[in-house]
């Protein structure tokens, strides 16, 4: 099962990219491949945001949708996300958001498998470029919503 964990600098405060990573109903502005994403059974328990999303997803000839739970802590600066169903095997992403002496320091990780071994292999051999896709895309929305305003 691809696994991959890096750092992404930003900056800019952690509140904004807090805010940016959860603002998860704009991924489709920005975020390579991804088609829509709506926000479903949205909860506050305890001051930390529970709530389903859907996205869909297409690459090339092939569009799915997934179901994921989402667990978002401002207090820790964390957003955690879990399959709930869909076509894949396995998904997990964590973002943790730590304050640095120029900005905000984005600890992100993710697992990713398929269900289907065809696709798994494709998966996997396309996994690196992808998530260095979707860091940049971050980089890039937070310099666009962000550059003037520092």
């Amino acid at each position: 099962m691809p696994k991959l964990k890096t750092q992404i600098f930003f900056p800019y405060s952690v509140e904004k990219i807090y805010n940016m990573v959860i603002n998860i109903e704009e991924y489709p502005q920005f975020l390579p491949n991804c088609s829509h994403l709506d926000i479903k059974n949205h909860q506050k328990i305890d001051k930390i945001d529970h709530f389903t999303a859907e996205m869909g997803v297409k690459f090339a000839s092939f569009t799915e949708k997934f179901t994921s739970n989402v667990v978002a802590n401002q207090k820790k600066n964390s957003i955690l996300v879990s399959l709930s169903s869909g076509p894949l095997k396995n998904l997990s992403n964590q973002w943790q958001f730590e304050k640095h002496e120029n900005g905000c320091m984005a600890n992100f990780s993710i697992e990713i498998e398929m269900k289907n071994l065809v696709l798994r292999l494709a998966l996997a051999a396309a996994f690196k470029v992808g998530v260095n896709d979707i860091t940049n895309a971050f980089i890039t929305r937070a310099d666009t919503l962000y550059k003037s305003s520092k």
